[in-house]
Parts: structure tokens; C-alpha cells; sequence
């Protein structure tokens, strides 16, 4: 869904998301959400952005990196899905 966008690399750093879990359980959507630490795991990027800015919330022509995509599950057994995402 992010027009004008071409993913560079994607990865895991557990340490980085254990800090990034903190914060979304304490502040973000999982403050209210009511998601276990344990159903939460959040995964880094880098990306291009062409001309257009994509859908004209980025900045045109740059690259973004460590942008932080957190996904929730509802259970160990659940599917993972974006909850959330940005710096």
C-alpha cells in the first residue's frame, strides 16, 4: 500500500523491538488495545521514495531507514498483522 515506495531490506533486531514493544504497550496503540507483550514483535525497514512522495506523506525522492512496522496477533496461534508503523 505505499505507492511510489520500493522496499530495500527488511530484518529482526530483538533488542530494538523489545524497546519499541515498551514503548507501543505504554503509549501507542497497545496502551489500549489491550495486546500481550508476548503477541507483539516489531520488524525494521529500509525504503525509496520515488517523485511522487507516495501518497504525498513522504518526502519525495529519499530514502527512509529504520522505519519500524509493529505487528500484533491475537494469540500464539493467530496470524500476524500491521498495527502500526513510522519512526
Amino acid at each position: 500500500d505505499f505507492k511510489g515506495c520500493n522496499l530495500t531490506k527488511l530484518w529482526y533486531d530483538e533488542e530494538k523491538s523489545n524497546s519499541f514493544i515498551e514503548g507501543y504497550l505504554k503509549n501507542g496503540n497497545g496502551s489500549v488495545n489491550g495486546v500481550k507483550a508476548e503477541n507483539v514483535i516489531v520488524l525494521l525497514s529500509n525504503f525509496d521514495v520515488d517523485s511522487s512522495g507516495g501518497d504525498g506523506s513522504l518526502n519525495p525522492n529519499s530514502t527512509y531507514s529504520n522505519w519500524n512496522w509493529i505487528l500484533i496477533r491475537d494469540d500464539k496461534a493467530g496470524n500476524w498483522r500491521v498495527d502500526d508503523w513510522g519512526y
